[in-house]
């Protein structure tokens, strides 16, 4: 993903849709993609998509053919940001996915971690803070990031409370609890109409 995607502001369902077509891109799967297609790989609808791939187009920030424009395709690497490939399984509501895009474009590359604020997240993301609090609770929930609060002493000795330490964690355990509850689900849903199915009889 390039970094200067934050500069243009998109809203969460944009920015997922942009870096959905990122992916695809990199993949080689632009010449076969269609509507349909890119909204089941963002979990949304197909006119929800449609809207939001014209908005992309009229910011320059795609082509009529849904590639990266010129100006976004930089081969210098310190321009880019990663997004891991499995992060479109989970089906992160857009905000979620936002945050969890931003915490990756500043965690140090070294410890995977980061410590911003909520106000300077919902700054960065174009979020209210009340959003930001909600998708790093997601993020929690979904087993992509850890948070610890920390604290700092000032010059004069005094504790205060610091920002949360963010850690990214490695993507394969939120895909195997993304798996484990879409099974337990599943095993609910049948045990549910088993029992609808005894109660007509």
């Amino acid at each position: 993903m390039p970094n200067e995607i934050w500069a243009h502001k998109l809203q969460p369902i944009e920015f997922t849709i942009f870096s959905y077509l990122c992916y695809c891109q990199s993949h080689n799967r632009l010449g076969d993609l269609t509507l349909e297609m890119i909204a089941t790989g963002v979990h949304s609808t197909t006119n929800t998509v449609k809207k939001y791939i014209e908005s992309l187009i009229s910011k320059d920030l795609i082509t009529d053919e849904w590639s990266l424009a010129p100006s976004l395709q930089c081969s210098s690497y310190k321009n880019f940001f990663t997004l891991p490939n499995e992060i479109f399984l989970l089906k992160l509501p857009p905000s979620a996915f936002m945050v969890y895009a931003y915490l990756l474009l500043i965690e140090d590359r070294k410890t995977h971690t980061c410590h911003p604020s909520y106000n300077t997240i919902a700054a960065d993301a174009g979020l209210s803070k009340n959003t930001a609090l909600k998708s790093i609770n997601i993020l929690l929930e979904t087993g992509l990031i850890t948070v610890k609060p920390s604290s700092y002493y000032d010059k004069s000795g005094m504790k205060w409370k610091g920002n949360n330490l963010y850690t990214i964690l490695p993507i394969h355990s939120a895909v195997d609890i993304f798996h484990q509850r879409q099974f337990r689900k599943l095993e609910i849903d049948t045990a549910k109409s088993r029992f609808a199915a005894q109660t007509t009889v």
